[in-house]
């Protein structure tokens, strides 16, 4: 439930965002807080596939997610580009995908496309930071 995370941090950042990247960066956050959803729900729905309950109640990502707590209030550009490059890397991880594989083919290709779509993200902010 991560990518839930990502998504309440993506807005976050998208609501609370100041700096001359502004625009820019204002629309990318809201295209990745859209993926994380698309995302979110295409997993949540496998998971109760292979015959698993999915617990997205906030205080459950809250408490589980692999992600330390993101600040309040207004963000710089230069801010929000390094913390959100941070999470998406940590939600990125390729185990998981090594590990998934051996569990449930499908599911770790949804994984490998969402892997895609993370990494393309990180590039997009990688290029706003220079």
């Amino acid at each position: 439930m991560e990518l839930l995370q990502l998504y309440h941090d993506s807005k976050q950042s998208h609501w609370n965002l100041r700096g001359p990247l502004y625009l820019s960066l204002h629309e990318q956050l809201q295209q990745n807080a859209n993926t994380y959803l698309k995302y979110t729900d295409l997993l949540a729905e496998r998971i109760l596939q292979v015959g698993h309950p999915v617990d997205g109640r906030t205080s459950v990502v809250a408490a589980t997610a692999n992600l330390d707590n993101y600040p309040g209030g207004y963000l710089s550009d230069k801010q929000v580009l390094i913390l959100m490059t941070e999470r998406i890397n940590t939600v990125a991880k390729r185990e998981r995908i090594a590990h998934l594989s051996k569990v449930d083919e499908v599911t770790s290709n949804q994984l490998q496309d969402l892997s895609y779509q993370l990494d393309k993200q990180v590039w997009k902010f990688r290029v706003m930071q220079q």
